[in-house]
């Protein structure tokens, strides 16, 4: 239990180091505003995010030290990646390019990416192991599936603060509520 904690305290270390590096170069002070459109907010979507990460990756502590079984950290992973993708590409829409929340949603589909592929290795040479096959040792993909998570925790936090910082409901823009009847 004890390694479970530590494990799951060193990713979520990193995310925070990531999130601490932001904030202090001042990245978030500048940047333009876009208006966000959807319903749920970004900003709300960007809060519960790093949270849901954060249970995938104590999930994923927890299965690697044999204290849950597969099945419920690979549904939370199908979960919390169709969730990861929903907030990223509802950043990318409203965010003009060359914006930093548009580029961190960018990462954050790369690093969402990786860390199914990786995952997915994992637990299929996990339980293809036996005495007479080719699959490399399980521990090559396992430490690259965590050390994703941890930069895939990172590239969360980075894309809510950047969306904090810089999105806007329709209404705090001046702009009509959607679906919002506009008389001439």
């Amino acid at each position: 239990m004890v390694a479970t904690l530590i494990d799951v305290s060193l990713q979520i270390g990193f995310g925070v180091c990531c999130l601490w590096a932001v904030k202090s170069s001042g990245a978030v002070g500048g940047v333009s505003t876009f208006v966000d459109h959807g319903s749920p907010s970004l900003t709300s979507l960007g809060f519960i995010a790093p949270w849901l990460v954060m249970l995938q990756i104590g999930m994923g502590a927890a299965l690697r030290y044999k204290l849950m079984g597969a099945i419920s950290h690979v549904a939370g992973a199908m979960l919390v990646g169709g969730f990861l993708l929903y907030f990223a590409t509802g950043v990318m829409s409203p965010a003009p390019k060359g914006h930093p929340a548009r580029s961190a949603s960018i990462v954050l589909l790369w690093m969402v990416l990786v860390q199914v592929v990786l995952g997915i290795a994992a637990y299929v040479v996990r339980f293809g192991q036996g005495t007479n096959n080719a699959l490399p040792d399980t521990r090559i993909f396992t430490i690259a599936h965590i050390l994703t998570s941890a930069v895939a925790l990172g590239a969360v936090w980075v894309l809510a603060e950047f969306v904090r910082a810089s999105s806007r409901k329709q209404e705090a823009a001046g702009l009509p509520p959607t679906g919002a009847h506009v008389s001439s």
